[in-house]
């Protein structure tokens, strides 16, 4: 994850990105993910509202000169719609509290992933991040209706040469492939 970026690839390069990333599995083809790419000023007033500015300029003061921030969404009627459609009723997913898994938030995530392994196929830089504090607050300012929700946010731009590696996973090892991967049984 890149947390100091300079400058970055132009907007219309990053549609392209997320029209392939959108193109992750999706359950019965319902294609409930959204990416929101905001730029410019749009991008600078996502940083004020979403307090995440003040808490990158505390700890990671570069993110804030990402070119783009992009917000991946998930549509959980897209699926509960497509759900109750004659090829698929009868699964009884026509209520969002019948999904055992929210799977408009699974399909939204391999999306950010997607986004995240082509932006590292550029060699850009990007950094995914959970929105700071309540998701309305910040999705409302954007117009995003309220019956969408918000898998992260992601800050894309070229990574700065003197980026360096921070976070958690310079401080924790990885654990062990065999505390992690079973087979037959746990």
């Amino acid at each position: 994850m890149t947390r100091s970026f300079a400058g970055g690839p132009t907007t219309e390069e990053l549609l392209e990105v997320c029209d392939i990333a959108r193109r992750a599995p999706s359950a019965g083809f319902s294609q409930g993910s959204h990416f929101l790419v905001l730029d410019g000023a749009d991008k600078d007033r996502f940083f004020a509202v979403s307090g995440a500015g003040e808490w990158f300029a505390a700890r990671a003061p570069r993110v804030v000169d990402c070119s783009q921030i992009v917000l991946v969404l998930a549509d959980p009627e897209a699926y509960t719609t497509r759900y109750a459609e004659p090829d698929k009723v009868g699964h009884g997913l026509e209520q969002r509290e019948s999904w055992s898994c929210p799977y408009w938030l699974t399909d939204s995530a391999m999306a950010a992933q997607n986004l995240l392994l082509l932006i590292e196929e550029r060699r850009w830089g990007a950094l995914l991040f959970g929105l700071f504090g309540p998701p309305r607050d910040t999705l409302s300012q954007f117009g995003v209706p309220s019956t969408i929700q918000c898998v992260g946010a992601v800050a894309v731009g070229n990574r700065s040469p003197d980026d360096q590696p921070t976070g958690s996973a310079t401080r924790r090892p990885r654990r062990p492939a065999a505390d992690v991967i079973h087979r037959g049984t746990w």
